[in-house]
């Protein structure tokens, strides 16, 4: 069976969930399935979506409850060429999923990819209870929906995915000569020396991303190796905090706020070590990035991101918001670098579980069970 599938995303911004809603779109694509884009107009994932040739239905998006988004993604729905499926990748997305699909409209999936807890039951009733069938990208995340009422049958754990080489995927490590040319200009851009050593962060500056448990963990590894240097990639509402609370630790020579990047490859490849703070997390697509370019991960034990990597067999995990944990775990995987090397090599071999095939599989069976034709 075919189907239309309507992939809807309320946000203005381009993070992690727009990256995977667009790597779906194309597995799906791959599969035959017919596959539109609904997104705001003139935002960052309508340019992308375009710039892969995908079918645009640009919605005003009134507010969560929107009306007027509703009918006209019903309308478009009903023109479909084959079965139409909403795929709501967002909270605000469900809600107008919700709406759109009242008396006799078309089947929908809701997606979480937060591990926070729901608010409000009527919420959960309308977004989540009335969905065909409910995509938790990890086990966490459907622990915690499970939890607040959201019936067990109803959710099914569907990873986040990442192209591999053979799959048309960028993310591999760079060459010698390659990573040495990328240290040197980024280097040069932001003043860091191409022979230091780099640790690295890409994630927004939200507060569950916790970057301040990180600048308080290079504070203490850097008595000890004061030739650290810690650059955090991203922009968002903490990102004055974070430069604030740099300064007030006595480390803001040390740091580096580059500010949103659309090429994370080029900083994956280039940083010695990757280092993800978070008190809350869905998944973290972002060690998939940082597995198979390669470099060596050391992150909290939060939400779904032991279900990525392993402590002590493809990464150092230690509790949320522990800087000294933290700092121990960056400097051990710097002094131990044989050990660090092999759980380099079983993060990358772990990727097999989180290609498109994969994945792609476990979503179309989630549509397939929605559509009642499994």
């Amino acid at each position: 069976m075919r189907f239309s599938l309507f992939h809807l995303d309320s946000e203005r911004g381009f993070r992690g969930g727009e990256r995977q809603l667009l790597y779906l779109a194309g597995s799906m694509r791959a599969r035959g399935h017919e596959n539109t884009i609904v997104c705001r107009r003139g935002e960052a994932l309508e340019r992308a979506a375009k710039r892969e040739g995908f079918r645009i239905l640009s919605l005003p998006f009134l507010g969560e409850w929107d009306p007027v988004s509703a009918w006209r993604l019903r309308r478009a729905a009903r023109a479909a060429a084959h079965l139409p499926v909403l795929h709501a990748h967002t909270g605000h997305a469900a809600a107008l999923a919700f709406l759109a699909s009242r008396c006799g409209g078309p089947i929908w999936i809701a997606h979480r990819r937060v591990d926070f807890h729901l608010r409000g039951s009527l919420g959960r009733r309308l977004k989540y209870d009335a969905a065909g069938k409910v995509a938790a990208v990890s086990g966490e995340i459907r622990r915690v929906l499970i939890e607040d009422g959201v019936p067990p049958t109803r959710i099914a754990v569907v990873h986040d995915m990442l192209p591999s080489p053979e799959e048309g995927g960028i993310f591999s490590p760079a060459a010698p000569g390659e990573r040495a040319r990328i240290r040197k200009e980024l280097g040069a851009a932001f003043s860091l020396d191409p022979e230091g050593i780099w640790i690295g962060n890409l994630a927004a500056h939200v507060p569950h991303k916790d970057q301040a448990t990180l600048l308080r963990a290079a504070a203490i590894a850097a008595r000890e190796r004061p030739e650290l240097r810690f650059i955090l990639i991203g922009d968002g509402p903490e990102h004055g905090r974070l430069q604030a609370l740099a300064r007030s630790l006595g480390v803001e020579p040390l740091v580096r706020f580059p500010g949103f990047t659309s090429d994370p490859l080029a900083w994956l490849r280039a940083l010695d070590l990757y280092a993800h703070s978070s008190w809350g997390e869905g998944m973290g697509s972002v060690l998939l990035e940082a597995a198979a370019t390669e470099v060596p991960i050391v992150a909290t034990n939060a939400g779904g991101i032991p279900e990525v990597v392993e402590n002590g067999v493809s990464a150092l995990l230690v509790d949320p918001r522990d800087p000294e944990a933290f700092a121990r775990a960056l400097l051990t995987a710097l002094d131990h670098r044989e050990e660090t090397k092999g759980r380099v090599a079983a993060a990358r071999a772990g990727l097999e579980r989180f290609t498109l095939r994969a994945i792609g599989d476990a979503t179309e069976a989630l549509y397939r069970e929605a559509a009642g034709c499994a």
